[in-house]
């Protein structure tokens, strides 16, 4: 399964997540292999003072 199909099984929206597997970040185009271990984390933004 790819990243985004996961992220649309989950109903998750893809622009507020990023993937990560192992220590890599993944794109949504990346086909997922049933033993790998994915975290999902939300996007978070901050600016400067």
């Amino acid at each position: 399964m790819r990243v985004h199909a996961l992220l649309d099984r989950l109903d998750i929206n893809r622009e507020s997540v990023i993937v990560i597997r192992g220590d890599t970040l993944v794109p949504g185009d990346v086909l997922l292999l049933d033993a790998d271990v994915v975290e999902i984390r939300p996007v978070i933004s901050g600016g400067c003072r």
